[in-house]
């Protein structure tokens, strides 16, 4: 029978998953300057770099042709969630005895 802590760890794993899906899709809506959408992809970019760490803020912000940008910060975010993710899931598995 899983326990309380199990099903919380099942949670919190969920939620990372989707705040590290949430950052790959704003990483992809800003590879695309789109004239209509500038003011968004700036407030969006604002919005993320927030909430980011001050020690990976603009780190790996690469230019693409095209006058995008690939947001090497909001992939390195998305790939720390997705490690806490993993961790703890294998966390959740071990407290359940698996």
């Amino acid at each position: 029978m899983p326990s309380a802590r199990s099903g919380v760890l099942r949670a919190v794993d969920v939620c990372l998953r989707v705040a590290a899906a949430l950052l790959v899709a704003a990483a992809a809506f800003l590879l695309v300057p789109l004239p209509e959408l500038r003011a968004a992809q700036i407030e969006l970019t604002l919005a993320v770099q927030g909430l980011e760490p001050t020690c990976v803020r603009g780190l790996l912000v690469l230019g693409t042709g095209a006058g995008g940008a690939v947001r090497g910060d909001f992939l390195l975010c998305a790939a720390a969630l997705l490690l806490l993710d993993w961790i703890l899931g294998r966390a959740s598995r071990t407290s359940q005895g698996l």
